[in-house]
């Protein structure tokens, strides 16, 4: 069972405006979702401190493979060496994989010498909708991330009903896949 290419790799950054005007000006790549992230779902399932917060920008390059997630996290970037995620650098690797595949991939990540966090589990993006997903630790340690993402009408009709329930008009353009 062959995983899909790099869906996108998470940075913490120091500054998150100052990397996402880097990432479009030196890069050419367009932002794309911006949300708050946290949450004990998230926590758990990626091995983070319980009350951890953040903001993230997505940057896509010309396809929506390889996209970079800026994260900077609320209690502030930490020192170097790269070892956890108030450092500046890679946090995890994130493979887009089909819903119907996370618990036999949870099963091959184990029985070939990696490390589970979590079950597939199933958690709620702000301004995107519901992913399922679980976070690994390859045998050098290295935060890998297996997501299944909402479909496009998904995410559609998730901020639809947002906006419904805020009183607000429906989102004029259609939704980016992240």
């Amino acid at each position: 069972m062959p995983v899909s290419e790099v869906h996108h790799v998470a940075m913490s950054v120091s500054d998150l405006e100052r990397a996402a005007t880097f990432y479009e000006r030196a890069l050419g790549y367009r932002r794309t979702l911006s949300a708050r992230v946290g949450g004990p779902e998230m926590a758990r399932s990626l091995a983070l401190p319980q009350d951890i917060g953040g903001s993230i920008q997505y940057m896509q390059g010309p396809s929506q493979i390889g996209q970079l997630e800026l994260i900077q996290w609320d209690d502030g970037p930490g020192e170097p060496p790269r070892v956890g995620h108030l450092h500046l650098g890679t946090f995890l690797l994130s493979f887009q994989v089909p819903v119907e595949e996370l618990e036999e991939l949870h099963a091959a990540v184990e029985a070939n010498g990696g490390s589970c966090i979590d079950r597939p589990t199933q958690v709620l993006l702000e301004n995107y909708g519901h992913i399922h997903a679980f976070a690994a630790r390859d045998p050098d340690g290295n935060l890998l991330e297996f997501v299944s993402l909402p479909s496009r009408e998904q995410i559609k009709a998730y901020r639809e009903q947002q906006a419904a329930a805020a009183g607000e008009p429906a989102p004029a353009s259609a939704p980016e896949q992240t």
